[in-house]
């Protein structure tokens, strides 16, 4: 999230060695959703399987849009939900036993900028959960009204959360490199039973991972890191890899030496994970800021295991294929003329999101929701299909060279669309 309205006539982007271009393939974006139906939408998900699309509005309601239109009682309403600059209701997410438990979890400021994590239960009705099931199991009081995070994801019976640096800029505190407190990290609880376990460190030296996203065909995180005056990054951790890794904020903006600090690492230590890649975006007022997305798993073979993601300021959107090779292979597609909707304006971008079957959305400020249209549409025997063929083509490759390496990035100008 940023503040601002300008954009910038282009961006560097930075690719992996030996990335390339290629042109869009024949797939778009359709709107399903506007205002007055909707307010400040932040993010959309679905419980695996499920054919309703859960909506998540800033100012503390969550929808459900269900065959073709919304349903007139919102899922869950939370009152106490505090909006000042970049706080709101952020985030979502579904355990993997949803359609047994119930359960679900949200992430929301409270009044005077408290970052809190919930969980809540579905009642008898299944399109209405209580305010009054709330279970707050994680509160943290923000120093600055910026850099809250905002997304919730869970993966293999752990609900993960991206937490801001704390604000201000370059992170006054410090804090983003102590990963004995929360700010600037990816924190983690295990739920596998049920009740939220003690809070436990992924990584850190994180500036605002905004939006973030699990694989869910094989548990890689990647990670939209947004920066300040120069780069944007997206952060990719291999679902094998368990280290506990440090990205360098606020030493390093991206691969860019920010603020060295004796008591800190210096730039360029060996100890930081560098960027999967970065792009720049000097300039005035909002010239830059990364909106991190998903990994496509739906039925559309084209773009199977691209990942998506989009710059809130430029309105760019971009995908490529991570293979998790150590010389990763990385095809760069443009796709903003692509999405270009027949109707409405995807613009100031603020999540991509998934449906119960692997298809993506895109969420705009503007009050929007697009669908990313399977052309053509052909269910879920394709999907299983095309799952079967990309494991196939990278089995040995994984095998061989050893899945979740990085280098180093080189840089390519690329204009924008």
């Amino acid at each position: 999230m940023r503040s601002g309205s300008s954009t910038c006539a282009g961006a560097l982007f930075m690719v992996l060695l030996l990335g390339t271009s290629h042109e869009a393939q024949p797939v778009g974006t359709e709107r399903i959703l506007t205002k007055p139906d909707l307010a400040r939408p932040m993010f959309v998900g679905s419980p695996a399987g499920d054919d309703r699309l859960f909506i998540v509005e800033r100012t503390g309601e969550i929808l459900i849009y269900q065959n073709g239109s919304l349903l007139g009682t919102p899922f869950l309403s939370i009152q106490a939900v505090d909006t000042t600059s970049e706080g709101g209701l952020l985030g979502l997410a579904f355990p993997a036993d949803y359609a047994a438990s119930g359960f679900f979890y949200v992430y929301y400021t409270s009044a005077g900028l408290t970052s809190r994590v919930s969980r809540f239960q579905v009642s008898a009705d299944p399109n209405v959960a209580g305010a009054s099931s709330e279970l707050n199991f994680f509160s943290l009081a923000q120093p600055f009204n910026n850099h809250n995070g905002g997304t919730l994801a869970i993966r293999s019976g752990f609900l993960y959360l991206g937490l801001g640096d704390g604000g201000s800029a370059n992170d006054p505190g410090d804090r983003a490199q102590d990963n004995t407190n929360a700010f600037g990290q990816m924190i983690r609880w295990n739920i596998s039973t049920g009740t939220p376990g003690s809070l436990q460190a992924y990584a850190y030296g994180l500036r605002n991972p905004f939006r973030f996203s699990f694989d869910r065909l094989n548990g890689d995180l990647y990670i939209g890191d947004v920066g300040q005056d120069a780069r944007e990054e997206i952060d990719i951790q291999a679902g094998t890899d368990t280290s506990l890794l440090n990205y360098g904020w606020d030493v390093e903006e991206g691969t860019l030496c920010n603020d060295p600090d004796p008591s800190e690492l210096p730039c360029e230590s060996t100890s930081f994970a560098n960027p999967m890649w970065e792009y720049d975006h000097s300039g005035v007022g909002c010239s830059g800021s990364v909106t991190g997305g998903v990994v496509y798993r739906g039925a559309i073979a084209e773009i199977y295991g691209h990942y998506f993601f989009a710059d809130y300021c430029t309105d760019n959107i971009w995908s490529f294929e991570w293979d998790g090779d150590e010389v990763v292979s990385v095809e760069v597609t443009n796709r903003t003329s692509q999405f270009s909707p027949p109707a409405g304006t995807l613009d100031d971008i603020v999540a991509f999101g998934e449906d119960g079957f692997g298809e993506m959305y895109i969420v705009d400020n503007g009050g929007e929701v697009y669908r990313v249209v399977p052309e053509p549409q052909l269910g879920m025997l394709r999907a299983g299909i095309v799952a079967l063929a990309w494991l196939a083509s990278r089995r040995r490759r994984f095998a061989r060279r050893g899945y979740g390496s990085r280098v180093a990035a080189v840089v390519f100008p690329v204009q924008r669309a």
